[in-house]
């Protein structure tokens, strides 16, 4: 039986062979690890730092990292500041919002060693080489039935941070690097991974393809594949994850995620997980912030409970194949905002923040404002019906909308959608703001079947030897839905695997070392 679906376009045909005669170079290592992002840099740092002689093929020109958060379940740092989360109660609600398709072993692995894997990279940012400085996010969604909660890592005053990059993921991946090159790890930039080499079923190596020509990379424990997600291949998200090719695409470094990963696991004959993938979902394709009073579409009526998290937002929108809406707020803003922060918030309704800087940054969200309106993104008036023409919805619906909304602030009863009283808040201090919000694509976070070893599985669920993936190139975390139980969670999933990997190979090697 194929893996293959016969209804996928031609980015699952795999290509014919290389040529010996194109092979310019040949090395041999114990590890090989493909990507060079936060998931495949742990994994290089742990083995390293286990003794085992490693390789990495990355396609860029340099490591990648995205994003600016790590969301962990806890850390000896977190402890130190009185936060403390109730595990198994966690799980259980990934679970319950990945509708019972996630992994169970995977997710209780993340939620077991992610503190371990925190404190293992907090110890090497914070030395002096590097300087980070951690720093929790408290921005995070208060309501019962979306709660987030405490554990998203940032990393501030760091190198990568210094020189201007977003603090988090840049420093750590950077920190990783450097201590993984002074270990001897040879890192293969500018070189995509184009096959893998297998004996008698098992993955014993790499090729990949440089300016020069192909070199051949044979590894005596295993390959990781760690080549991030598809979002770049509107080809794969197509057969695989085709809500993603319905609004913009942010992720990075442009042109390297393309589901390389993927189809070098199916040609060697893993499986991927059931489709459609999930998506990572954020509501900042158009202005950075929604808040929870009164969204309408763009026919300028109101469609949902303004009281839900990012990825709930972005959801239903696409749901109704929309790609954006406005969101409603009148001048009084500075006090009515952050009367909603005790019962709601999160990002893009609340601002970043640590847990000791809680005032709603009013100055800074002017700002924020006034680059929206200049930019389209935000239109103003005076009247309802002149907002209704700058936000080109039909002014009657508009105003029969905010009306019946006004009527049910003042009732204390949200009727239509059930909001909570606490965040019925008029809109009645003119002028009025509209916010064109809508919902981006930042990954698809879904990839190939793997065990809790990170073997990379067959159709018959047995792994396939030599073979492995981490980060967003693996299955099996998320089933339907990107959970925002923890905010930066895949990048906490990836450092978290990465990281087991890495300690895990060295076991292999030792294993087989003393079987010999």
């Amino acid at each position: 039986m194929s893996n293959m679906d016969p209804r996928w376009g031609d980015w699952a045909e795999k290509p014919g062979p290389i040529a010996e005669t194109e092979i310019v170079s040949r090395s041999k290592c114990d590890v090989l690890i493909l990507g060079a992002g936060i998931s495949g840099m742990a994994c290089a740092l742990r083995a390293a730092q286990k003794g085992l002689k490693v390789a990495v093929m990355e396609k860029n020109a340099k490591w990648s990292a995205r994003g600016g958060n790590i969301g962990v379940s806890g850390s000896a740092y977190m402890k130190s500041l009185g936060y403390e989360n109730d595990i198994p109660a966690m799980v259980r609600e990934w679970i319950k919002r990945c509708g019972n398709r996630c992994d169970e072993q995977l997710v209780w692995l993340y939620f077991n060693k992610s503190p371990e894997a925190m404190d293992w990279l907090l110890d090497i940012v914070t030395a002096p080489e590097y300087g980070a400085r951690p720093e929790l996010q408290a921005c995070i969604y208060k309501g019962e039935t979306y709660r987030e909660n405490f554990g998203s890592h940032r990393l501030f005053d760091g190198p990568m941070a210094k020189k201007g990059l977003r603090p988090g993921a840049a420093d750590a991946v950077y920190a990783m690097y450097c201590e993984a090159l002074k270990l001897g790890a040879e890192f293969m930039f500018n070189c995509s991974a184009c096959s893998l080499l297998q004996e008698n079923g098992r993955v014993v190596g790499a090729v990949g393809k440089t300016a020069e020509g192909y070199v051949s990379v044979k590894s005596a424990t295993g390959v990781v594949i760690a080549t991030g997600d598809i979002g770049g291949n509107d080809e794969m998200c197509a057969d695989l994850a085709p809500l993603a090719n319905r609004c913009p695409k942010i992720y990075s470094p442009a042109g390297c995620n393309t589901g390389d990963g993927h189809r070098l696991g199916l040609w060697a004959g893993g499986v991927l997980e059931n489709g459609p993938f999930p998506l990572m979902l954020h509501p900042q394709a158009y202005f950075f912030a929604n808040f929870c009073f009164l969204f309408v579409d763009r026919k300028g009526r109101r469609f949902m409970n303004e009281d839900n998290y990012i990825q709930g937002k972005c959801n239903l929108l696409l749901s109704r194949g929309e790609s954006y809406a406005w969101s409603i707020i009148d001048s009084a803003w500075p006090e009515k905002v952050p009367a909603t922060l005790p019962y709601g918030g999160g990002i893009f309704w609340d601002i970043d923040h640590g847990p000791d800087d809680c005032e709603f940054p009013t100055e800074k969200f002017s700002g924020m404002l006034e680059r929206g309106l200049r930019a389209g993104t935000v239109v103003c008036a005076d009247s309802l019906k002149e907002l209704a023409e700058k936000m080109g919805v039909p002014a009657w619906d508009f105003e029969a909308a905010v009306q019946r909304y006004r009527a049910m602030v003042a009732s204390g009863r949200d009727e239509d959608f059930g909001k909570r009283s606490e965040l019925l808040i008029d809109i009645d201090k003119p002028p009025y703001y509209a916010l064109k919000f809508g919902p981006a694509v930042l990954a698809v976070v879904g990839g190939l079947r793997v065990d809790a070893g990170m073997h990379v599985l067959d159709e018959n669920s047995d792994q396939i030897a030599g073979l492995y993936a981490i980060g967003n190139a693996a299955g099996g975390r998320y089933g339907v839905d990107y959970p925002m139980l923890i905010p930066g969670n895949s990048h906490g999933t990836a450092l978290t695997f990465g990281y087991l990997l890495g300690g895990y190979l060295a076991e292999a090697k030792n294993a087989s070392s003393r079987a010999l």
